[in-house]
């Protein structure tokens, strides 16, 4: 099998380390031309400092560069309260060694794109900053960009408003540049990210290994998921993970193929998703394919067989 030239778009970040792992994890099917960060669920400095960190602790690591410190127009909102105050609270990781390749992850980008064989499939896991400032500053690219695996949006009901989801919030700007772009668009929204959770028992179990990698997640989980715990939840989304696990078992997800719009206004719907979900509407063109279910069992097994085998990569 041809592996797929992929770059991760990143604001580790709990969950999104979980999707770098997997991606770490199966670098036989994905060829990681590198990591670009963005400022979401912390500051550009905490964020790129979070994956600075976890490649040090790991031994293994890609390229990594760091992009834009704000939205485009607007003032930067974080998920501290979820995140904590590093963004990626609960292990004691060393102090990086990794260094950066690069800090204009635009350029990088652009570079890494072009000089690619063969086609890139974009992930951003974070707002849209650096991909929607990537495609406006080089156009061109548009035609070796094959796929945008996101994980962003909701056709349904946000969670940072009641129409909008965080990371398309953050940044809607950036976000209507990437949907309004003419690429091929997959969106892990809320409607599936949601269904991808894991339980207390998961995340316990975890904890209770001895494996590097294993033992390290069971603990960020378990902080991650506290702020959610406190409000009631019995499990717990793993958002980002959707956009890299989608790339490997697209099986095991439903979609509809919907026609979605970037709200950029300043009311009540700013950042919204909409889409025309009515069984009757159609679309001659639709510009995004929308996850709407995941089998919740594989899609956990698929992830912990990934941990396990990052124990024995990272010994």
């Amino acid at each position: 099998m041809e592996k797929r030239n992929i770059i991760i778009d990143c604001d580790p970040g709990h969950d999104d380390v979980m999707a770098v792992l997997l991606a770490l994890a199966n670098q036989d099917r994905l060829n990681i031309l590198g990591v670009t960060t963005v400022a979401g669920n912390q500051t550009l400095e905490k964020v790129t400092n979070n994956i600075r960190k976890l490649y040090t602790y790991l031994g293994i690591s890609t390229p990594i560069a760091s992009g834009a410190a704000k939205p485009i127009i607007r003032e930067l909102i974080t998920a501290g309260e979820v995140h904590g105050k590093s963004g990626l609270d609960g292990w004691d990781f060393p102090e990086p060694s990794i260094e950066l390749d690069s800090t204009n992850a635009i350029t990088f980008m652009y570079e890494k794109i072009i000089e690619a064989e063969g086609k890139v499939t974009l992930v951003p896991m974070g707002p849209l900053t650096n991909i929607g400032l990537l495609i406006a500053t080089f156009p061109e690219v548009k035609e070796k960009i094959d796929l945008i695996s996101l994980m962003g949006g909701s056709i349904y009901a946000g969670n940072v408003t009641p129409y909008a989801e965080f990371n398309i919030y953050v940044d809607p700007e950036a976000a209507k540049i990437v949907f309004d772009s003419g690429i091929p668009i997959v969106m892990s929204g809320l409607e599936v990210t949601h269904k991808a959770a894991i339980t207390e028992e998961e995340i316990e179990f975890l904890k209770q290994t001895d494996g590097k990698v294993t033992k390290m997640c069971g603990e960020l989980l378990y902080s991650y998921t506290r702020y959610h715990h406190s409000e009631g939840y019995t499990s717990y989304p793993l958002h980002d993970v959707c956009s890299v696990m989608y790339l490997l078992h697209p099986d095991i997800f439903e979609y509809k193929d919907l026609q979605v719009e970037i709200d950029t206004s300043n009311g009540i719907h700013r950042g919204r998703t909409a889409a025309d979900n009515r069984q009757w509407a159609k679309y001659e063109r639709p510009n995004t394919r929308v996850l709407i279910d995941v089998n919740r069992e594989k899609f956990i097994d698929i992830l912990f067989k990934a941990f396990a085998k990052l124990n024995e990569m990272c010994k």
